[in-house]
């Protein structure tokens, strides 16, 4: 057991008096094993990714797979991390998901294991801490993705592979990502992938005013964008997803059009910028579609963000003359802005993890103790009469 001292003062809005000395099981059985934006390209990260559909069925085989067990899987466009709670006796816990994790995506182990990182124990919970309040995002203090820890927590619920340690692990994530969201985040102004995406097409576009601009799906992130058009003064803004009703309802809260995807070729044919923001599984848009639309209009080009992975427009469409393809891995330079406000408030969210962090702790060792005085020791089960 490990006593770690914590002298943090409370914040604002948080009253629970923290304890201060805290015993800890070091052994803690929690492992992460994950690739990010930090480490790997979007063609990594697409070839590894789970689909909705692939990680049920994933999470199910792993809850039956004796060497795992129990497993919850963050599956996002900039990131997939595995987080596992598995049987005492498992050892190599790294080369296992590995494994596992090459065999149910179809990807090399060998390519899985240039760019991926291993955590253990608290290290690997304070990470989890870090990703759910947007520390570790793309987009500092984005607001997805705490919504995006907890459902991965009740997509293995679903399956009965969350256990009671990644339950709780997962939980304390999810309120440290609330609280930095109500405290910090939504104070700030608005950053996320969705408004990275129109600055890089009004720059690209030089400017989006007068401009007829699409965006495919309706989704969260392109909500998102589409508030961020609301000042540029784009000519007509219309939304092109496979679902019209859900294009319908979002057109008209944000004052734009929609119409069912298949039609999203003739779209094309008078679209300045296009955004593509859904979680289809193969390109909807490619280089043959892209080379037709440009030949009704050879003098007027077409900027294309893509913004989903996988991803949405074939990147072959960079080779079309008139055509600018900008990926999810060049929105770099567009967040730049915005972090420069959201960095000054960085200490403030990890003074949040640290104080759930220690209510994690000190939970756990609750837990500890708990199972321990439950456990009779060995004199007294050899002592106690045998029930009948």
């Amino acid at each position: 057991m490990e006593v770690t001292t914590f002298q943090l003062a409370p914040s604002p809005g948080f009253s629970r008096t923290l304890v201060t000395e805290i015993a800890v099981d070091t052994g803690l059985r929690l492992d992460c094993l994950g690739i990010s934006h930090k480490t790997a390209t979007s063609e990594v990260r697409e070839r590894a990714g789970f689909s909705t559909s692939v990680l049920h069925d994933a999470l199910a085989a792993a809850r039956h797979d004796p060497r795992i067990e129990r497993l919850v899987v963050i599956a996002t466009c900039h990131r997939t991390e595995l987080y596992a709670e598995t049987p005492g006796s498992t050892r190599d816990v790294r080369e296992i998901l590995l494994e596992w994790w090459s065999a149910t995506c179809g990807i090399p182990g060998s390519v899985l294991a240039a760019h991926a990182y291993s955590l253990h124990g608290l290290a690997a919970a304070e990470h989890l801490f870090k990703v759910a309040t947007g520390l570790d995002s793309v987009v500092i203090g984005e607001a997805q993705i705490t919504g995006q820890v907890a459902s991965s927590l009740r997509q293995s619920v679903a399956v009965h592979a969350a256990s009671p340690l990644l339950k709780l692990a997962f939980k304390s994530a999810v309120r440290a990502g609330e609280r930095a969201r109500g405290m910090i985040w939504g104070r700030l102004q608005a950053a996320s992938l969705g408004s990275a995406a129109v600055d890089a097409a009004a720059t690209a576009a030089n400017g989006l005013a007068g401009r007829n601009v699409v965006v495919v799906g309706a989704g969260e992130i392109a909500e998102l964008a589409l508030r961020s058009l609301a000042p540029h003064g784009a000519r007509r803004i219309t939304i092109a997803n496979r679902t019209v009703d859900a294009a319908v309802e979002m057109g008209a809260h944000h004052g734009a059009d929609a119409c069912p995807l298949n039609l999203l070729p003739s779209l094309l044919r008078d679209a300045d910028v296009v955004i593509a923001a859904t979680r289809a599984a193969l390109p909807l848009i490619d280089r043959c579609t892209v080379t037709t639309a440009l030949a009704h209009r050879p003098h007027r080009p077409m900027t294309l963000v893509d913004v989903s992975l996988p991803r949405n427009v074939d990147v072959n469409v960079r080779s079309v003359a008139g055509a600018k393809l900008i990926g999810i891995d060049d929105l770099g330079p567009y967040v730049v802005a915005a972090h420069t406000e959201r960095r000054a408030v960085v200490p403030v969210v990890e003074r949040i993890i640290g104080e759930e962090l220690a209510i994690l702790k000190e939970r756990l060792a609750a837990r500890s103790t708990a199972t321990t005085l439950r456990r009779p020791s060995e004199s007294a089960r050899i002592a106690s009469p045998i029930a009948v």
